[in-house]
């Protein structure tokens, strides 16, 4: 819940969260005892927790007390794929009202306290709306070394906002990178956050007391710029538009505490010789391929180095050949196991050839670094690889010299003896050989078919389960025909004449609601005119398409409110409009 107190006439959000459970469809909540249900939405969201991927989908409902008192949402039971979900009782506080004291004017402009917070105002209610902190792993660190860090924004559910990734001031830090967030939900003292969790790493580039922050995140949050009349016969938000209940943008700043850091400079006592400035976790491990060889044939020499750190800066391990070594540059390779790059391995490839057969060995690599864990340098050494080295191959010549006659006399036709076979040496006319059947192109042509079924089918499937559960996408998809199959229903109204025209605007109001409500995923009863401002110019929506829209929502509400009106905008155009804009918006991205 959103939420555990409610007045009447407003609504509380229960959403249903499913983790790891691909077929959480649309769920059929019971009857609850003092609400009005309706289904609000589906997400789905996909996070990585070490390594492993967890897929969470949420449907969430808006429910409608009808009665005061406390009303109880009891232990929801629900069966997907044969297994039981429950989930856990929820007591709701419903209210009159939730005047606590002041005027009535305070009733008419239930926004007014975050009004004044989104202006700069900064009020004690600031950590209600809006939460901005960090979470790292260790405080004490050494110089050079990487730690995790998450920074956190929390936005209170419903809060309709636009914003940037946040800033972070990390002086004496090397750069901080956030990548793209990972969204969540929690609960945090009882009230529903939308989370966004940034995951990436710091590494200290001085020693010293540093800070780490503070993070700022600057916010364009919606807030109703007038006075809100709750009149229950005027909920239609097209009568809320006419008493002035339209939305600006306010600027905020949201700001996390900094974080006070230790950082330690590397011990002088135990630095090996060969030290680098490597500071992480590692093993070593060093292959050679092959052993046994002749002079000036090349070996494969891999040096493997797995761990954590930072990887990218990470320099290859200290190994000079010998002079009885022809060697190369090493090719550098390497492989990350998370999504932040802090765990991994680096390979170093490198080519080497024996250059006499005195060579009996590959000498030892070494690898030292910095553990911060233990505190204190290691040192790892693996080898030496022995060699087997043999003398190359010479080609040797014979002195033999042969005369060929310039054209060989023909043998005449014998009667072989029945124990002598006579050479052949002339071998006649050469007939082409049909090619045998695995090697036509037809049968090998034919091999293929059942492997691109297989992978059609494959393709099929995944379809039609994402079809099944990823609502949000089952409805962009069949947004584009249903608009078109209602469009033609809709001129044939229009050629039905004057008669229809009320069932035309009605009609056409509806496809376009339809149409919205699948390829924005919101819910299609709910839209009118406000979407345009609210959902489509954020989303970069050309201002022609903006104004078109605009101009047939009027027209149908004029024709659906204020029927009487002599202005009778032209039908066909409205309809060649709503044509244009629907394919239109195809072409979007999004």
């Amino acid at each position: 819940m959103d939420r555990t107190e409610v007045a009447l006439g407003e609504q509380v959000q229960l959403t249903l969260r499913f983790e790891d459970v691909p077929h959480a469809s649309q769920p059929e909540l019971p009857a609850l005892d003092g609400f009005i249900t309706t289904y609000d939405n589906v997400q789905t969201q996909a996070n990585v927790d070490h390594g492993t991927r967890h897929d969470v989908i949420a449907h969430t409902f808006l429910l409608t007390p009808t009665r005061e008192g406390m009303l109880l949402i009891p232990s929801l039971s629900l069966q997907i794929d044969k297994q039981t979900f429950s989930s856990r009782p929820i007591t709701i506080k419903a209210v009159k009202d939730k005047i606590q004291g002041g005027s009535t004017e305070d009733f008419f402009q239930p926004g007014a306290l975050f009004s004044n917070l989104v202006s700069g105002v900064q009020t004690v209610g600031m950590e209600d709306f809006f939460r901005l902190g960090f979470s790292i792993a260790r405080t004490n660190l050494f110089l050079s070394e990487v730690t995790p860090l998450d920074l956190k924004l929390c936005i209170r559910t419903g809060i309709r906002y636009r914003g940037e990734k946040p800033l972070v001031a990390a002086p004496g830090f090397g750069e901080i990178k956030l990548p793209y967030p990972v969204e969540s939900r929690e609960l945090i003292d009882g009230k529903s956050f939308v989370v966004y969790t940034f995951r990436t790493l710091a590494s200290p580039v001085q020693f010293g007391y540093l800070t780490l922050g503070p993070a700022q995140a600057e916010l364009d949050v919606l807030v109703d710029s007038g006075r809100r009349f709750r009149l229950p016969t005027l909920s239609d938000p097209f009568f809320q538009s006419l008493l002035g209940n339209a939305s600006k943008t306010k600027r905020i700043v949201v700001t996390s505490p900094y974080v006070p850091v230790r950082v330690a400079p590397l011990p002088d006592a135990g630095k090996p010789a060969d030290f680098t400035g490597t500071v992480g976790h590692y093993a070593l491990d060093v292959t050679a391929n092959p052993t046994t060889l002749r002079v000036d044939e090349p070996v494969a020499l891999t040096i493997r180095v797995v761990g954590q750190g930072n990887l990218a800066t990470l320099t290859p391990p200290k190994f000079t050949p010998p002079k009885t070594f022809k060697s190369y540059e090493p090719v550098v390779k390497g492989r990350q196991t998370d999504e932040m790059g802090y765990t991994g391995e680096k390979v170093f490839e490198q080519t080497i050839m024996p250059l006499s057969t005195s060579v009996t060995e590959i000498p030892p690599v070494k690898f030292s670094f910095f553990d911060p864990e233990l505190g204190r340098y290691q040192t790892l050494s693996r080898g030496p690889i022995q060699l087997t080295v043999r003398e190359s191959a010479v080609a040797e010549t014979t002195g033999t010299v042969s005369t060929i006659p310039a054209v060989a006399a023909r043998r005449p036709q014998e009667t072989p003896a029945a124990s002598l076979v006579y050479l052949k040496p002339d071998l006649g006319a050469v007939v082409a050989a049909s090619p045998l059947r695995y090697r036509q192109t037809w049968f090998l042509a034919g091999q293929g078919l059942p492997v691109l079924a297989l992978v059609v089918s494959v393709f099929a499937q995944r379809r039609w389960q994402r079809l099944r559960n990823d609502i949000r996408y089952a409805r962009l998809r069949r947004a584009c025909a249903n608009a078109q199959q209602h469009l033609v229903e809709v001129e044939q109204l229009l050629h039905a004449g004057q008669s229809q025209s009320a069932v035309f605007y009605a009609a056409l109001f509806k496809t376009l609601q339809d149409y919205l409500g699948d390829r924005l995923n919101l819910s299609s009863p709910g839209i009118t005119s406000d979407i345009i401002e609210e959902e489509l110019r954020p989303r970069a929506l050309p201002q022609e398409i903006c104004q078109a829209l605009r101009e047939v929502f009027a027209a149908c509400d004029t024709a659906r409110f204020a029927p009487s009106r002599q202005d009778h905008p032209d039908r066909e155009r409205l309809l060649k409009i709503a044509r244009e804009t629907v394919a239109a918006m195809e072409k979007m991205p999004f």
